[in-house]
């Protein structure tokens, strides 16, 4: 992570859609926290809002096309509804997160190759609130990672996506303080980036913090999908560095 900016950190923001009734209120607090923490970490935060599926696609693809030779990581963060395997535009019509995703493999964007492109996803997956479990919890963990030289890696390789809950179920979103799932990533890269804490470790704890949490008797169970190769440390400059 040497260059300055790392890298972007797109928001699409969808708040307001075309039924007056599906308004995402609390939205904006989410993505204020968002540019918040990732600009704190020296990305380029940029924030897009209320875009239709088709512009979802196109914005996507617009930053697929462009060269990130000069940067060493990308970050996209999704907040809308959604549905099993997609996220909605205000216009209502869906987009494949498999879809979105798959235009930063290896293939599809080679400036990105070899670098972590994370995605972090705020959509419901279903409609079905979780049941709360009572359960002994197990405190043991561990944590191990190998890594070894390689002169080819998998076109799917260093790609990371956190979802706010699993498939099938739905997420939450206070209307005056945001979602519980973008506020608690917000607040644990606060807390942990200082602290030289991976990203994965981040996102563990993340799902612990969330998970603890009671919604009218229902759970919100974030998911976390990565094939990254290597432990993600992001860098919190110091006040010496900022003044070099």
């Amino acid at each position: 992570m040497d260059n300055r900016p790392h890298g972007y950190c797109v928001i699409l923001n969808n708040a307001v859609f075309k039924n007056p009734d599906e308004t995402r209120m609390g939205t904006d607090k989410d993505a204020a926290a968002l540019k918040r923490v990732f600009e704190r970490l020296q990305f380029e935060t940029i924030e897009h809002q209320n875009l239709e599926a088709k512009e979802i696609r196109e914005k996507i693809q617009d930053y697929s096309n462009m060269d990130h030779s000069n940067m060493d990581c990308f970050i996209c963060c999704l907040l809308s509804h959604g549905e099993k395997g997609k996220v909605h535009g205000t216009d209502w019509n869906s987009v494949s997160i498999t879809d979105l995703v798959s235009c930063f493999t290896g293939s599809k964007c080679f400036s990105l190759a070899g670098k972590p492109k994370l995605f972090l996803i705020q959509a419901c997956q279903g409609r079905t609130g979780q049941k709360n479990i009572p359960v002994e919890e197990d405190s043991s963990r561990e944590l191990e990672t190998d890594a070894f030289p390689m002169s080819s890696i998998p076109d799917w390789a260093d790609i990371l996506i956190s979802m706010a809950t699993v498939e099938d179920f739905v997420c939450y979103r206070y209307r005056e303080t945001g979602s519980v799932y973008i506020q608690c990533l917000c607040e644990e890269l606060e807390s942990f980036c200082p602290q030289r804490v991976d990203l994965l470790t981040i996102l563990t704890e993340v799902n612990k913090k969330v998970g603890e949490k009671v919604f009218l008797d229902k759970k919100q169970m974030p998911e976390i999908k990565s094939t990254l190769r290597k432990q993600l440390i992001f860098q919190v400059p110091t006040p010496d560095k900022k003044r070099q």
